[in-house]
């Protein structure tokens, strides 16, 4: 009973919480350059043995799969982690709830997927809707042991379950794609990651789920859940509405392009985010409560957190035409304008990430749900302007929209629920800005100066340059230099930890 307890009580954790979380990032930042490497091996290999078309083809479908995939979870993994209470019953009730979530998705997903065919006027998707519907039905039976594993910052255990399940289903993509099977190794991919790591998890957590109960008190849980399930759907159908709209308006090849270009531009936010948040959430849980401890969290997170993305995504930018060529070969030259501007656009994403899991972690679902329905308001009239010029004017008008009007608008209504105000927020982005972008004019000089063929050459040299120049910018800046040297000392008590384990 006492093991059983520990499982869901985070009293232990208080006390070293810097440490917990220090050592966490560690853990996930360095497991997250193992899944970089397969990932973007993936991409590199899949896009020479496949067409853009299959990526187009399975990327309609991904458009409903990924909006069904946030009502699963039903927001109630977060509730798990970031109450500061939680017994036995409530979450096994949640548990219950989630798979029923994740069955009833299955069958709504084979039901409309002649709906989904007929949409976009492609017989195909009807199969291809109903095998991508599976993922609902193994992954709702494992959010709660996820949700628990990070309640107790078991940041190593969930780093390998990552790793292992990716792992295998970039196996079984490329193994289907060899045997000829064409888009079906893009749909057999996530099956097998989900099931993979359905299993892993259960085994990691060694948790049982006992029957529903009544009077357990899940109610507030729930609630919290609708709020943040309701956030979460309305950001999935504003992140996703730009690819459905290049899907209806250019077809498979043009949604094809978008769908690489947007791959490998997400690839820092992907990689680097979620195992940053991952960690930040249950340590701004247990901080919510304490608004200076709090504000001095938030601060220091974000600061360290724009000035690495800053850099990687406004130096895509300039390298566009070298990074496409060298992961998706020849024939994709059509998405090099397309990247340019994501790659803009994902000065966005971390930022935008990050507000939305502070608010989440205070317990402020419903401001964060309101922001999105105002997102999601913005983005509609955007792509309705820009679809005048087509699918590259959907694309613009989504990265401008996203870096002038969305994010400084998120960052002024954050602040009125943060023990931040806006000005702060501007205070802690400047230095970074500043450098980076200096960073970039230097390179686009460069670049008209010296000519560079070879794309990997291209690509050493400039990114060599870059670390050099912004670097040095960094150490002049006194905001950019103070969290350089912080950044540091965490690397320095992590190295110091492990050979002190050793």
């Amino acid at each position: 009973m006492q093991e059983k307890n520990k499982l869901f009580s985070t009293e232990h954790l208080k006390a070293g919480l810097k440490e917990h979380a220090v050592k966490s990032a560690g853990v996930t930042l360095a497991a997250q350059g193992i899944k970089l490497i397969l990932q973007i091996g993936s991409i590199a290999i899949l896009a020479r043995l496949l067409e853009p078309s299959d990526f187009g083809l399975v990327a309609m479908v991904t458009v409903f799969t990924g909006l069904a995939l946030q009502l699963m979870e039903g927001g109630l993994s977060m509730a798990t982690i970031q109450r500061d209470q939680i017994t036995h019953a409530q979450v096994s009730n949640l548990f219950w709830i989630n798979s029923a979530l994740g069955a009833c998705l299955c069958l709504l997903g084979i039901l409309i997927s002649p709906l989904v065919a007929t949409i976009y006027n492609e017989p195909r998707l009807t199969l291809v809707m109903m095998a991508m519907s599976l993922t609902f039905l193994i992954g709702g039976l494992s959010v709660q042991h996820d949700a628990l594993l990070r309640r107790q910052m078991r940041f190593k255990a969930l780093s390998v379950i990552d790793i292992l399940s990716m792992a295998a289903g970039i196996i079984a993509g490329i193994a289907a794609a060899l045997a000829g099977l064409q888009y079906w190794a893009l749909v057999l991919t996530p099956n097998v990651t989900f099931l993979t790591k359905t299993i892993m998890r259960w085994l990691s957590i060694c948790w049982v789920p006992s029957m529903i109960s009544r009077g357990s008190g899940v109610r507030p849980l729930l609630s919290f859940g609708a709020n943040l399930t309701g956030a979460n759907f309305i950001g999935y159908m504003a992140s996703n509405l730009t690819p459905f709209a290049v899907g209806f308006i250019g077809g498979a090849q043009s949604l094809g392009l978008f769908n690489r270009a947007n791959m490998l531009t997400s690839i820092p936010s992907s990689q680097m985010l979620p195992p940053v948040m991952n960690v930040v959430q249950p340590t701004l849980a247990r901080v919510a409560n304490d608004p200076e401890r709090l504000r001095n969290t938030i601060t220091s997170i974000m600061g360290k957190l724009v000035m690495g993305t800053m850099f990687v995504t406004l130096v895509m930018a300039v390298l566009a035409d070298w990074i496409v060529q060298l992961f998706l070969g020849s024939g994709w030259d059509g998405a090099v304008p397309i990247f340019r501007m994501l790659a803009v656009f994902s000065l966005v994403e971390p930022i935008a990430g990050f507000l939305a899991v502070s608010l989440v972690a205070i317990g402020n679902a419903k401001a964060l749900l309101r922001w999105k329905a105002i997102t999601l308001s913005i983005l509609i009239v955007s792509i309705g302007i820009g679809s005048i010029w087509g699918a590259v004017g959907i694309v613009a008008a989504y990265a401008l929209s996203g870096v002038f009007i969305r994010l400084p608008g998120f960052l002024f209504y954050a602040s009125r629920y943060l023990p931040i105000t806006f000005g702060e927020f501007i205070k802690v982005l400047i230095p970074s800005v500043v450098c980076a972008v200096s960073t970039v004019a230097t390179m686009y000089g460069l670049r008209q100066v010296i000519q560079i063929e070879n794309s990997v050459i291209g690509l050493t040299v400039f990114l060599f340059v870059a670390v050099i120049v912004y670097l040095f910018l960094c150490l002049m800046i006194k905001g950019t230099r103070r969290e350089l040297i912080e950044t540091y000392g965490l690397l320095k008590f992590l190295t110091i930890r492990k050979l002190t384990v050793k």
